[in-house]
Parts: structure tokens; sequence; C-alpha cells
């Protein structure tokens, strides 16, 4: 701050570099800082997509070691069940060689099923679906690709084959 005397009065006030100063930082915190606390970043893609691929490949995994037994009831089926704003892995029974579809509900909105694991992010990153694979690691029920609606245009691709990727 400049001070000098005009008229035998002490006069105090900012210089032009001053506020020019001042102007252009605010413009850069403006152009930097705020974007980041209005948007998500566009890191939460693809950490949801990674996650998304390790718990489909989870899936996979189990629904390929679910063997069928002599009683049909014994085993499971496994499914990856996407919300949308939570994903988590869910396990049913199989009666005459059907697989009962997944029946929890308020496992995104409640810290009591820590068994699902629940993975949350933003409603309406992805799309409400349920996902199974056969014994031989093929997608039994769900569609592929799965779509990651955010900055960053991602999606999870499940091949014929069972072969999941990027």
């Amino acid at each position: 701050m400049a001070k000098r005397l005009l008229n035998k009065q002490l006069v105090q006030g900012f210089t032009l570099i001053e506020l020019v100063i001042v102007i252009i930082v605010l413009g850069v915190l403006a152009a930097v800082a705020i974007p980041k606390f209005v948007n998500r970043s566009g890191f939460e893609d693809y950490t949801v997509r990674d996650q998304l691929i390790a718990r489909l490949r989870l899936v996979q995994l189990q629904g390929m070691n679910a063997e069928p037994t002599d009683d049909s009831s014994d085993n499971a089926c496994y499914w990856l069940v996407v919300k949308s704003n939570c994903f988590y892995n869910e396990h049913t029974a199989r009666t005459g060689g059907s697989c009962l579809n997944p029946s929890q509900s308020g496992v995104c909105n409640s810290e009591s099923y820590n068994d699902s694991a629940p993975v949350k992010y933003p409603t309406g990153m992805l799309v409400t679906a349920n996902y199974r694979f056969d014994l031989d690691g093929k997608l039994a029920q769900g569609s592929s690709p799965i779509q990651i609606n955010g900055d960053n245009g991602l999606s999870v691709t499940i091949e014929a084959q069972g072969f999941i990727h990027e």
C-alpha cells in the first residue's frame, strides 16, 4: 500500500500495479481451483472402472468355481449387482438349475452390509444391472460393454469368451 502526502493530508491507497496483480491472482484461482470443487475429479472415473473390472473378475472366478453338486441347492450363483450409486457382490441359491435373482436392498444406503463391500460413486455414473458368469467364465446375465458416465468416456467390455478389459 502506497502512502503519500497530498495537500498536507496523508493519503493511503493501492497502486494500479497492486490492483492488477490481485486481479491476476484471483483469475488464476478461479480458473484452477473452483472447477475442482464443482466437478468430480477425472481420476474418479478411472478408479470406478478399475474397481468394476476387479469385481467382475472376482464374480467370474466365483462363478467358474461354483461346481454343480448332486444336490443342486448346495451350490450358489454369484452376482455383481450394479445400482445407480454403488455396486457390490451377492450370491444366491440355485434351485432347479436356475439362479435366484439378487434380492438385497438398501446396500448402497446402509453401512451394515459389510459382507457385500459396496463400492460407492456419484449417482448415475453406472446403469443399474446384474452380472453373472457361467461355469465357463462367460457372461450368463448382463450386457457388455458397460459405459461409465463420467468426464472421460470410459467403458468396460466383456468379450464373448469371458475376457474382461477396459
